[in-house]
């Protein structure tokens, strides 16, 4: 689909491997029903996003290991797709009244093309994100980035309280 962001145009199939993520909700009679249809902001064609998804109480996150920002941090410009293959992974919060809206855009702060930032855990306000294909050589935080080792891999945490 080329929608974006909650409950767009679950028919529109006009974007070949975009993905989405949907949340379904079982109630006290056992009937389960979809609750909310999760689209990337900035859906593009083979982004994989749904690839993998992590659930902590009203908090999802969602990502997509083809997307292809080249956007850095968190909330950075989703519009730039000059770093094939990057990844990133999206933050959904649901509300008292059930309604789902993304919180956050996360991105490696060192993407790098087929990363493939977007393998996720999520633990309270905790969201770790790996990207398995990682070049960097680095051993520390404080280490300059490179891709001098092929697929070293590496994993990136953010705190939720901080956005």
């Amino acid at each position: 689909s080329n929608a974006t962001g909650v409950n767009g145009d679950q028919t529109d199939n006009s974007i070949n491997g975009s993905g989405a993520a949907y949340v379904f909700v079982r109630d006290a009679t056992d009937t389960w029903s979809q609750q909310a249809y999760l689209k990337a902001s900035n859906t593009g064609s083979s982004d994989g996003f749904g690839y993998s998804v992590a659930l902590s109480g009203d908090t999802l996150a969602v990502g997509a290991r083809r997307e292809d920002s080249a956007a850095t941090g968190v909330n950075g410009d989703e519009t730039d797709n000059s770093i094939i293959g990057a990844g990133a992974a999206y933050v959904f919060v649901r509300d008292a009244t059930n309604t789902w809206s993304q919180q956050a855009y996360l991105k490696a702060s060192n993407p790098g093309a087929g990363d493939n930032f977007a393998f996720i855990t999520l633990s309270g306000d905790t969201v770790v994100v790996g990207a398995w294909q990682e070049r960097g050589d680095a051993s520390a935080t404080a280490s300059a980035p490179n891709d001098n080792a092929i697929e070293a891999g590496a994993a990136y945490v953010f705190d939720l309280d901080q956005f």
